[in-house]
């Protein structure tokens, strides 16, 4: 019987690997379709294997040039007009070898020509970060607002721009938003939570999380 027991060990991590990867595909797909349904009810239109224009259009963004193996999928549009939006699922890859790795996350993004702002990069700081700024890395901080400078990197091209159009009340605004990360330059902007995709329930939640931050920018011009 013992000779049979490194066959029964391998057939039993076999079965682990199988199970996991059918497991995860069919959990993908149940995913896939509520999104399609919540998208329909508010009416929207889907893509399940996102827009290859679309993820190209947006390369200059940094969320969208870094890493590898880039892809969009279970891609939400809608256009009213005056704002553009759209929500996706968005992976890429980075790392080799052990320490690779593939960062997921559900991003809002939203089209207008009333946001007017600088190019800039707001997202959690890490402890990474703290060691980077010591090292001379760029980080936008406020003396005046040492909650938002420990809660946040920012970052842009213009750092005076940037000084500018980060008034006291949108500092304090971001300050009661901790976890989120936007991208933003005229006309564009992204809101996403790093890592995190959302399920289908919260799809409006996200939705309306990204419009109250585009509110509050536009209301900066």
């Amino acid at each position: 019987m013992g000779e049979f027991l490194p066959f029964l060990f391998i057939g039993a991590v076999l079965v682990l690997i199988v199970g996991g990867i059918i497991w995860s595909i069919v959990a993908e797909k149940k995913r896939r379709e509520a999104l399609m349904e919540t998208a329909d009810q508010m009416g929207l239109t889907f893509f399940k294997e996102g827009d290859p224009d679309l993820l190209s259009q947006l390369s200059s963004f940094k969320l969208f040039s870094q890493g590898r193996a880039r892809k969009m999928k279970n891609l939400i549009q809608g256009d009213s007009g005056e704002v553009k939006i759209a929500i996706f699922d968005y992976q890429y890859t980075t790392g080799s070898g052990k320490q690779t790795k593939t960062t997921q996350q559900s991003v809002a993004l939203i089209n207008s020509i009333d946001l007017i702002c600088p190019d800039f990069r707001i997202r959690p700081e890490g402890l990474l970060d703290k060691i980077g700024g010591a090292m001379g890395f760029q980080n936008i901080d406020f003396e005046t607002h040492p909650k938002f400078s420990g809660l946040f990197v920012l970052q842009g091209s213009s750092e005076e721009e940037i000084r500018k159009y980060f008034t006291p009340n949108l500092i304090e605004f971001f300050e009661q938003k901790p976890g989120i990360s936007v991208q933003a330059n005229s006309g564009t902007m992204f809101f996403f939570r790093p890592g995190k995709r959302i399920k289908p329930a919260e799809l409006k939640d996200l939705l309306a999380q990204a419009y109250e931050v585009f509110g509050v920018m536009v209301d900066q011009a």
